[in-house]
Parts: C-alpha cells; structure tokens; sequence
C-alpha cells in the first residue's frame, strides 16, 4: 500500500475516524495494532507473520535480558536477541547475494559446479523493523531502557504503519512515552500533519518521479548518452534519492503527527553540508545514529587510538552500506564513504589541517567546502546507483571516454562561473547578507505554514495539490527504500 495511491488515503481515513471514535486508551491501541498489521498484510501478504516471529522474539529477549541475575546471563539472551533478528535479515536479504557471490568466487577459480539460487522474495521494511527490534533489546542490557510491560505497546512500537516499511528509525524510549495518553486529533496536529503530507507527496511525485525516467535511462544504458547528459544524470539521482526518501518521511512523519506522535526527523539539508562528516549527521539522521550507537561506539569508537578510530569508522559504513542492499556496489559506496570519514577524521579531526585557514573560515570558504563536500557525494551516488560493477565501470568509462559538446561545456561554464563570482562576492564582502541567506535556507517553512489560519492553509493546500495532479507522471514507483 504506497503513501502515494488513493487506497493509503482511504485507510488513513479509517484509522483517524475510529480512533476519534474510540474514547478508550486500550482500544485506540488495539486499533493502530490492527490496522498496522493490515497494512503490512496488505503490502507484504504473507511476511506478516515474519513481523509478528521478530517482535514476540524481541521482546521474549529483552524481558529476559532485563530479568537475568547474572551478567553472563544477560549477555547470553542479548546474544540470542540480537542472533534472531540478524539471521532473519540475513537469510531474507543476503542468502541468494552470498550464493551469487560464491557461484562467482567458484567460476573463478575453474569449478564450474554452480549453487541454484533460492530466489527469496525480499519482505517490505525488514532492514528497518528488525533495527528497531535490535535496539529494543540493546537498549534494555545497556540500561538505558526498562522492557514494556504490556506487549501490545511494544508490537505497535515494532509495527506502527507510518513509518514501518522506509523508516525513521525510531528507539523504544521515543515512541513507548507517547503511549501513556490517549489518542486526540486536535486541529493543530491535523493542520500540522498534513502540511508534511502534502510536501512529502510534492517531493516524491513532481520532482523524483520525473527525474526517475531520464536516471533509469542513463544507467541503464550509459553508452547511449554523452559525458554531459551522464554526469546530469548522477546529479538527477542525488536529487531523486533525496525527494524519494525524505518525501516517505515527511509522509510518514506526518500521519503520525496527526495521530498525536512525533517521530524523529531524517533529513536537515544534507545537500548543504561543508563537510562529509556533517552530511552523515544530516542525512538520514536515525540510521546514522544507530550506525554510530550500535556498532561504532561499541567497535570502541574514538576510544582506543587513531588507528583504531579509521578502521570502526571504515567498519561502520561498510555495514551502513551492505544494509543499503544486498550488492557489492554497495558495500563499495559504504567502504568509499567510510575511507572519506577516516580522511577527514585524519585531516580535520586529529591535524586540524586547513582549521586556521582563513579563506575556509570565510563565507567563500563556507560555499568552497560545501561544493567539494557535496562533488564527493554525488560521486559516491554513482557507485550507489550502478545496477553491478560492469554497469559502473561502463559508465564511468562513457564519461571519461565520451567528449562534451563544445556548445554544452560552453554554456556550463559561462553560468556556472556568473553564478559563482556573484556567490564569491556577496559571501566575501557582505556578511549581513550571507548570514540573510543562511537565514532564508533554514527557515522552517513548513512550520509557518501548518500554523496558518485556515483560510490561508487551504490555499496553501489547495495550490500544492494542484501542482500534485498536474505535474506528476501517470505512473508512480514504488519509493526507492522499499527495496531496502
């Protein structure tokens, strides 16, 4: 069930209508219970009870966890609540990834003996609901957490339909405290939700669904486009993937907000970080966090020497990436990334190479390390994008082998270098202005707008929906994370 067919608006429908009908806290639950698992049935058929296996599992462990008497008990139900959830994305996720790769490894070497593949189809949001599981029971042995007494709160928690297919990732100790009260849609949490709905919706239908043609295209067939129109089209995914992505969260954001739940933010402009350890601080904010609270910090983080410091770092992407999809361009983008935070930690963070550069410490400096900070990323969504190794050789080969036309370059650089030189020199000689600029890209928007009075609002709605049904393509994908 995608946020973006009319079969989501009249389900949402449903459920906020019944909750408002429904006085009782325990009913209201039981409510979103249902209805979280009928949007799962609904979307995942079948892999319904492979939720259900991993939350009554989860939650079996963390009561034991935090009921054993011994540490090394703790550590055995931690072991096994956190084997569980890890083999079941492994099996469903990674099984016919480590059969192909064997097959290749096999090939390699002369044996032409090949393992069948199990062809399992990948069940909807499992990277995500199996995170949130895995940090319920982590959560409970580091204290950070006391288990939910009552298991229907921590199923919702598990399952809860906005954000249980793509996400955000959200911890026990954010979502459990918002259940002690009862459900009440208030008008500013409606005028506030659907605000975030009808961006999310914007953002995903108008802009990434009509650069999604001209991107499948490039990389699909690289050889058929100049180097300008492939270097366009990486630029095109970079503002794809972010539309996509946190469209779904603003959509699922704002669902729940009408619910009366806050779910914490995924997105803070990542396009504008000056460098790339800000940029994973600003994109996808709740996998960066768990990255960093369950698997760097537990490495040792920056606890045991520079040296060890670059491999949990380097270690800690590589996982970020292979959890992005079961494919070896993607644990090549998480090493890439990993190698560009060890970089930088070395440069930056220990040598504090370039800190007392007074040109970096200026606005031009601020826009010159935002530029390159962000050509390494968009770099980095090429290898993302590539379908296999040979699709990214062979576009990067199209691009370094292809010429520009003289006429394209020309145009390129004539308004990048105006745009440039008129960046340059507001942000050298005018401070006021840039920080009126800096200003004018971070004001919350949304907010002003979802606090309107509600004439105002409904033009605002009524402006952006029609542009909805206007701009967008007949046909709507699936949102790019579902595949993950």
């Amino acid at each position: 069930m995608l946020f973006t067919t009319p079969d989501f608006f009249i389900f949402l429908t449903v459920v906020l209508i019944s909750a408002e009908l429904l006085r009782r806290e325990l009913l209201q639950h039981a409510l979103l219970l249902a209805a979280s698992y009928f949007f799962y049935w609904y979307s995942g058929s079948i892999h319904v009870l492979l939720l259900a296996f991993v939350t009554l599992t989860s939650y079996y462990c963390g009561y034991r966890v935090f009921n054993s008497d011994t540490v090394k008990e703790k550590k055995i139900w931690l072991i096994i609540g956190t084997l569980i959830p890890l083999a079941v994305l492994g099996y469903f996720k990674y099984i016919d990834f480590g059969i192909e790769s064997i097959n290749s490894i096999l090939a390699a070497i002369g044996i032409t003996a090949q393992i069948s593949l199990l062809n399992i189809a990948l069940p909807v949001g499992i990277s995500f609901f199996t995170f949130q599981a895995l940090s319920y029971v982590f959560d409970i042995y580091l204290g950070r957490l006391e288990p939910e007494p009552k298991f229907h709160k921590y199923a919702l928690f598990i399952a809860f339909f906005p954000q249980l297919v793509a996400g955000p990732i959200v911890r026990a100790s954010e979502f459990l405290p918002q259940l002690k009260s009862k459900i009440t849609i208030t008008v500013d949490n409606l005028q506030a939700g659907v605000t975030l709905i009808v961006w999310g919706l914007f953002k995903k239908m108008v802009i990434a669904d009509n650069l999604a043609p001209f991107v499948d295209s490039a990389f699909a067939n690289p050889m058929s486009y100049s180097s300008f129109g492939l270097i366009l089209a990486v630029f095109a995914f970079g503002i794809q993937i972010y539309c996509d992505f946190s469209g779904y969260a603003h959509i699922a954001i704002g669902c729940a907000r009408i619910l009366g739940f806050k779910l914490p933010e995924n997105f803070d402009m990542p396009y504008l970080a000056s460098n790339i350890q800000l940029f994973w601080r600003k994109w996808h904010m709740t996998l960066s966090r768990f990255i960093k609270d369950y698997v760097y910090i537990p490495l040792g983080g920056n606890r045991c020497g520079h040296t060890r410091t670059y491999l949990n770092l380097f270690a800690s992407m590589l996982l970020c990436g292979l959890w992005h999809g079961a494919a070896w361009t993607f644990v090549l983008w998480g090493a890439y990334h990993g190698l560009l935070l060890a970089l930088h930690r070395y440069f930056i963070g220990e040598n504090k190479l370039f800190c007392e550069s007074r040109f970096l410490n200026s606005g031009a400096g601020l826009l010159f390390s935002i530029l390159v900070t962000q050509i390494l990323v968009f770099f980095g969504w090429l290898i993302f994008r590539a379908e296999s190794f040979d699709n990214l050789v062979y576009y990067l080969q199209a691009i370094f082998a292809s010429k520009i036309p003289v006429s394209s370059l020309t145009e390129l650089a004539i308004i990048a270098g105006v745009i440039g030189l008129i960046a340059l020199f507001i942000l050298m000689l005018n401070k006021k202005f840039a920080d009126f600029v800096h200003e004018i890209l971070y004001f919350d928007y949304l907010d002003i707008v979802s606090r309107q009075k509600m004439r105002y609002w409904i033009i605002y709605l009524v402006i952006f929906i029609t542009m909805i049904l206007a701009l967008s393509p007949p046909e709507t994908p699936e949102f790019i994370y579902f595949a993950f």
